[in-house]
This record gives C-alpha cells, structure tokens and sequence, in this order.
C-alpha cells in the first residue's frame, strides 16, 4: 500500500508514463525487464496487465512472462514511471501488455 501510495503522488505529480517494448527474464519469484536505456527494472507480480486478447487483469503473473527461469520471453510492452524516493531514483513498473 505504500508503494501504491508513493507512486499515485507520483503520478499526481505529472510524472511521465515511459512505454517500451521489452524482454524479460521470468523465474518463479521474480520477472526482471531490461529497459532501452539499460536500466533493469522488476515487474510486480501484483501489477495491472492486459493478455494477448486484449483481456484487462487489475494483477497476478501476467501470462507471457510465466516462472519458467529458462531465458529471455518478449517482447512485452511495459509501462514505467521514474520515482524519487528520498533522493534514490528507481523506475516503477505500472503496467504489462503481452
């Protein structure tokens, strides 16, 4: 609820929606993205996302990034914001498209 809430101020804040195509490595606890510019960001496994048929889920493990651990799966769209948080920047994963 504390992330929810820092990123909703965020996003209040005028922060801007960054929308990219990426691949992604998926294990069973954790799916890790590699943005254009290099940084790596996390995919919560709680996030919004949208599946193949366009299908709207408010979260869960998004369907194209499954726990196989077994490489890179993609490209997936993802959408990100930049958070500030107490002078430490990090990329916030807001939501998935596969």
């Amino acid at each position: 609820m504390v992330v929810a809430a820092g990123l909703g101020f965020a996003v209040g804040r005028d922060a801007r929606v960054v929308e990219e195509d990426v691949s992604c490595l998926s294990a069973p606890g954790t799916i890790s993205c590699e943005l254009e510019d290099g940084w790596t960001v996390s995919v919560p496994r709680d996030v919004a996302w949208t599946d193949r048929r366009g299908d709207f889920h408010e979260g869960g493990r998004p369907t194209c990034l499954p726990p196989t651990g077994i490489g890179l799966e993609g490209p997936v769209r993802v959408w990100w914001v930049a958070v500030d948080e107490q002078g430490v920047g990090q990329r916030q994963v807001v939501r998935v498209a596969c």
